[in-house]
Formats: C-alpha cells, sequence, structure tokens
C-alpha cells in the first residue's frame, strides 16, 4: 500500500496522461471513472458526461451563410423539413437530438395556434459585424407569428433518464416581444426545472421556475418560481446552468449562483428539452404578426446520473458505446480517476482533480497506450520503492 503523499505524487504523474483528450469521443473524456460539479461550494458528483458543440461546425465558408425561410401562412402542420444542412442531417446530430413537430390548439387563455416546425431548426454562421475567434457558427431555434399561427422550433435530447444533473448551454436570445426561450429538464408537467427567457421582459431577468407553478384551480403557486433581476443581458452570450440535486435546484449564470430552491425539486427520471416558442398567452405574451425571436446556442453540456444502467442515448445504445470503447469504462467499479467539469482550459473537456490510490495497482486505468503503460509501471515501481 502507498502513502498518501505517494499517491498525491503518482496523481500529478498520471495526470497529463489520464486527460488527454479523446476527439473521438462525444465525452470527450474516455479516463474518467466520474465526474465533480462544485455547488454551493459542495461537490456532486456525476458518472457520465456529454458536450455537443456547434461552434465550429462549416466545413466551407460557403455553408450556413443564410438562415432557411421561415415558415410561411400556407405552411402550419408541422410537416416542414428540416433544412437541407449537412449537420443536422448527420447521425451526429439525430443520435443524440429529436427536433419536434407538434402543435397545440388555440384556447381561451392561448389564443394564438402553436406549431413546432423543423423548418426553425438551422445551423449558421456568424456574422463579420460579430465575429468573435471562439465560434465560427451556431446553433439556432426560431420563432416567427404568422396571421393565423405561431411556428416554433423544439429540440429534445435523446437521453431521457436523467436522474440529477448539471446542465449548461451557452446562448443567447435575440428578438421581438411575445415569445419564450426555453432550457429545461422534463419529465412532467410536476416534474420539471425550467430557466425561461421572455423577449418581454427586461434582458436583466429571468425566469427560474420547479413546476407546478400554479395549483389544480389554476392559481399561481409563489414558491415555484424566482425571478432572477439585476443580471447580465441575455441578449449576449451567456453560461446557463442547472443543477439538479437530490433535495435542491440551483441555477447559475457565467458561474455565479443566482437561484435556489428546494421547492418540488424533480423526482422522476428525466430528459433535456430546449424550445423557442410563444401562444399568445398571458405568459409568453401575443408577439406582433410578423414579429420573429431566435435562441442562439453555441454548446450545451451535461454531467449527469441516471435511473438506471445508460449504453447511450436513449437508454440503451449498446452497440455504440462498444465502437466507442465507454462500455468497459462503466463496468468498472467505484470512482477511481475524478475529473472536473468547470475550471478546465478547453470547454467541454474534463480534467483530471483527482485520481484514486488504487490506481497504483494499475487495475483501474481504462484505454491507455502500451507505452505509457510501460512508462506508469516504471514510476509506480520507482515510488514503491521509496
Amino acid at each position: 500500500m502507498i502513502s498518501s503523499a505517494q499517491a498525491l505524487i503518482l496523481g500529478l504523474i498520471l495526470q497529463p496522461i489520464l486527460a488527454q483528450n479523446v476527439t473521438d469521443l462525444k465525452d470527450n473524456s474516455a479516463n474518467c471513472s466520474c465526474y465533480v460539479v462544485e455547488t454551493d461550494n459542495t461537490p456532486s458528483y456525476f458518472q457520465y458526461h456529454r458536450f455537443w458543440d456547434f461552434r465550429n461546425v462549416a466545413s466551407a465558408k460557403s455553408q450556413y451563410t443564410v438562415a432557411p425561410p421561415a415558415v410561411n401562412n400556407s405552411q402550419g402542420a408541422g410537416t416542414e423539413m428540416t433544412p437541407d444542412q449537412e449537420f443536422l442531417n448527420s447521425s451526429a446530430w439525430n443520435t443524440d437530438w429529436g427536433i419536434q413537430n407538434w402543435g397545440k390548439p388555440s384556447t381561451s387563455d392561448f389564443p394564438i395556434r402553436m406549431q413546432n416546425s423543423p423548418a426553425n431548426v438551422f445551423i449558421l454562421q456568424n456574422n463579420s459585424s460579430s465575429y468573435a475567434s471562439d465560434y465560427d457558427t451556431y446553433l439556432a431555434l426560431r420563432t416567427t407569428r404568422l396571421e393565423d399561427f405561431q411556428s416554433s422550433a423544439e429540440v429534445e435530447n435523446e437521453q431521457k433518464n436523467l436522474m440529477h444533473a448539471s446542465l449548461r448551454v451557452k446562448a443567447r436570445v435575440i428578438g421581438d416581444p411575445g415569445a419564450v426561450a426555453g432550457f429545461f429538464t422534463f419529465y412532467d408537467d410536476n416534474n420539471e426545472s425550467d430557466i425561461e427567457i421572455l423577449t418581454s421582459d427586461p434582458k436583466d431577468m429571468i425566469r427560474y421556475t420547479n413546476q407546478p407553478s400554479v395549483d389544480k384551480n389554476g392559481n399561481e403557486i409563489p414558491q415555484s418560481s424566482l425571478n432572477g433581476t439585476g443580471l447580465p443581458a441575455w441578449d449576449n452570450w451567456r453560461t446557463h446552468r442547472i443543477d439538479w440535486l437530490a433535495k435542491k435546484s440551483y441555477w447559475y449564470i457565467d458561474g455565479q449562483e443566482v437561484a435556489n430552491n428546494t421547492y418540488s425539486v424533480p423526482r422522476k427520471p428525466s430528459g433535456l428539452v430546449i424550445n423557442m416558442w410563444s401562444d399568445g398567452g398571458e405568459w409568453s405574451g401575443n408577439m406582433t404578426i410578423g414579429g420573429s425571436a431566435e435562441y442562439h446556442i453555441q454548446w450545451i453540456e451535461l454531467a449527469f446520473n441516471t435511473s438506471g444502467p445508460v449504453g447511450g442515448p436513449g437508454g440503451g445504445n449498446r452497440k455504440r458505446d462498444e465502437e466507442e470503447g465507454i462500455l468497459e469504462k462503466r463496468k468498472s467499479k467505484g470512482c477511481q480517476v475524478v475529473c472536473r467539469v468547470d475550471g478546465v482550459k478547453d470547454v467541454g473537456f474534463p480534467e483530471v482533480a483527482h485520481v484514486a490510490a488504487s490506481l497504483a495497482g494499475m487495475g483501474a486505468v481504462p484505454l491507455v497506450s502500451s507505452w505509457a503503460l510501460v512508462v506508469m509501471m516504471g514510476l509506480v515501481s520507482f515510488l514503491m520503492g521509496f
């Protein structure tokens, strides 16, 4: 058995090897056993990590330079095609995300018929007037008010069994009043945790809610929703985050906690939903005919646990995990290599925070090349000898 000092030295030696960027894996972190996130100055641990990067998906300068045409008045059944864009028609997108086409009729409370359309989800290149070196493209969700209905957008992640998570999105919202940009976990109307940006609100205000927000009589439940005010403007790029833990929900913007709530913390395995919508109701507001608003997203990151065994998005993609080399990692017991999600050099690439002393026996080091194994074995022998 090695001493704590020896374990520390070994961890420092192993870190650059274990923290290598593995770009052919979706979670960029093949050698991490679990992931640590600081929530309210307390570490929370998660078994899985995913990162979707929309910042550099154009393969040519001519790609994604013009937004697809908006849905027109003669359309409105949700049968419009996804834009003919290489990325959104790739397996990399379709394995993990589903673009929605459901709608809902108008009612007395929600007077404008709403219809989600795949035509409102697209990749767009950054224009020269707002150029920033860290992104060339972004994912866009659009909603537009027509004469007879509201054409909206929603995408759902195919991982439907999240059970506690730290979920982040780098995004901005632009456009006309009367729309809602949502980023939330969802099982049903009683198990939902929301970040909602209303384009009718002041730009320093964001709504943070655990559902249900109204009782069976339609009365508002005051403790369900917290309105963050005096926040950084949401029409600029911000990192929005929900930490859904067992007994409490936390919300962050640009790394700063802005709200927390113990009311109706979700209790059911959930999925992640992102949408841009309006229905003319009191909550969203009624967008002026011809108005439009967009939700722009650079990247999405998840650190999460699940309600049961996971082979990949959708809850059981064993074949893909075997191909990615993840399955053997999931079989390993314990949390041998703890990786941090925050404070890393490159967002989306977790870095080693701690290596368990048991790694000195080499039984828990996954996916390390043969030459590195020889070097490490020699270092272990040396450490054991002093």
